[in-house]
């Protein structure tokens, strides 16, 4: 239930955005852009475009908010909705922590064996974006490498990557080879376009560029805002979210004047920050707290969002990781963020993924599954008779036919210890050995997809086309 309280915050905040947006602007960092507002009668001065609320709320009234995304396969389609939870990977991580704590850069290999950990787990139907950034492939067609193996390695809603013009370009070039050509393309929601402002109150030439791509393909929009309060934005929460929603909204405006009705997500991001250090802290209860917000905001406006995630600062999967990705999961949980980026196996601020962490973190989305979920009550679930045969007899509940019958519905975890252990034995070492026994079933289990082998054939080709190496799509 939302608070009064909250009502009266989220009211406040809002008209704070409108003032920020009509008295203090947006700066847009392509000229194409700043004609785009020109024409439609924005007020620019400085280099700055000015947004009325009238501007603002005839954009989101124009904007798709409700719509389903396809996957290649289209048994993983996906609800976006103010209601329905999606979870999606990790995300732009450069380094590895390895189950020993020492630390090294991801390569394009953990990229793939990730690519199919995510594609067996059930919780997630959306794949894809920077699930670790791979330090052995070039740097000029790493982004467009990732969007490729993704749609190899998997079925599911494709999550996308920001990136410059040229990025951009072809990665509707493999979506286009892939979904049928770009009118094709257009009739289906396939691709998540990931398009994030630079705080404060800026978008630049990439941010744009991926934008407008997504736009012209009619592909959602998810605009994601991800400031640090006391680096990036002001260091009080009210402040720093006030800010972020005037960014998110801009971003939302931007896609109505170039394509109306173009699907839009608002993707809330407002991490903590330590301001002895400068550094990003995500495990704090102030980034929760003002994604709290965030959801509340893009409730507001009718808008699917994201809040929360699987994050921690924790520098290994320790008792520290795991209390604040429990608490980051289960806030979004509870707020409904619809599309939960870095879901599973962040450590260290972003810096690094964990396979150990990542499997843990599947359980928890599996355990907060089952908490949200109403209980059934009826003759059977009371279990009245049963009970009254057991308190008459003075027998026990362990060999009636209703526990039998019914005990196979309980939860049962898939990595955490609940068995009484050997004297000597280290819970952590079992724990760990739980962790990797999963890990490796699901990679055995592992199939990859099937795809057209024309479509497979002129996707590699292109790839090659464009710097990849032979060795690298080999791998795929």
């Amino acid at each position: 239930m939302i608070r009064e309280k909250e009502l009266q915050a989220i009211e406040e905040i809002h008209k704070a955005s409108m003032k920020i947006l009509s008295e203090i602007g947006i700066k847009f960092g392509l000229d194409e852009v700043n004609e785009i507002f020109k024409k439609h009668g924005f007020r620019q001065e400085n280099g700055r475009t000015f947004f009325t609320e009238e501007q603002v709320m005839h954009a989101l009234d124009t904007a798709t908010k409700e719509f389903t995304m396809y996957g290649r396969d289209e048994q993983y389609s996906i609800n976006i909705n103010t209601e329905e939870v999606n979870y999606t990977p990790g995300y732009g991580s450069p380094m590895i922590t390895n189950a020993d704590g020492t630390v090294r850069d991801a390569v394009f290999d953990d990229f793939l064996k990730m690519a199919n950990l995510f594609h067996m787990e059930k919780s997630f139907n959306v794949k894809g974006g920077i699930i670790v950034q791979p330090s052995d492939i070039a740097a000029e067609i790493s982004i467009p490498a990732m969007v490729y193996a993704t749609i190899k390695r998997s079925s599911k809603v494709l999550f996308g990557i920001q990136g410059n013009q040229k990025d951009q370009e072809n990665i509707f070039k493999l979506l286009e080879i892939t979904f049928g050509g770009k009118e094709k393309l257009k009739e289906k929601y396939r691709y998540l376009v990931l398009s994030t402002p630079t705080s404060p109150l800026k978008m630049d030439r990439e941010a744009l560029y991926t934008l407008m791509k997504g736009c012209e393909y009619n592909q959602p929009i998810v605009v994601c805002s991800a400031c640090m309060p006391g680096s990036t934005a002001p260091v009080t929460i009210a402040g720093a979210v006030a800010m972020c929603n005037a960014e998110e909204l801009a971003g939302i405006v931007l896609t109505q004047l170039i394509n109306p009705g173009n699907p839009v997500i608002y993707l809330f991001a407002s991490y903590g920050s330590n301001v002895q250090t400068g550094n990003a802290s995500i495990g704090t209860p102030e980034l929760i707290k003002a994604g709290r917000y965030g959801s509340l905001l893009a409730k507001k406006y009718g808008l699917a969002c994201r809040c929360g995630g699987g994050l921690s600062d924790a520098k290994g999967v320790t008792a520290q990781a795991g209390v604040e990705t429990a608490m980051c999961l289960m806030h979004n949980a509870y707020y409904k963020g619809n599309l939960v980026q870095h879901s599973a196996g962040i450590l260290d601020s972003f810096a690094t993924m964990s396979y150990e962490k990542l499997m843990l973190d599947f359980e928890v989305i599996d355990r907060l599954a089952n908490y949200m979920e109403d209980i059934e009550v009826n003759e059977n679930t009371l279990a009245l008779k049963t009970l009254k045969k057991v308190a008459e007899t003075e027998g026990i509940f362990l060999n009636q036919k209703h526990t039998v019958k019914n005990c196979r519905k309980a939860y049962i975890p898939q990595v955490s210890l609940r068995t009484s252990l050997p004297e000597g034995m280290d819970p952590n070492e079992q724990l760990y050995e739980s962790m990797h026994k999963r890990m490796e079933k699901q990679l055995d289990a592992y199939v990859k997809p099937e795809l057209d082998p024309e479509i497979e054939k002129q996707l590699d080709e292109f790839m090659l086309s464009i710097g990849m190496k032979q060795e690298d799509i080999d791998k795929i």
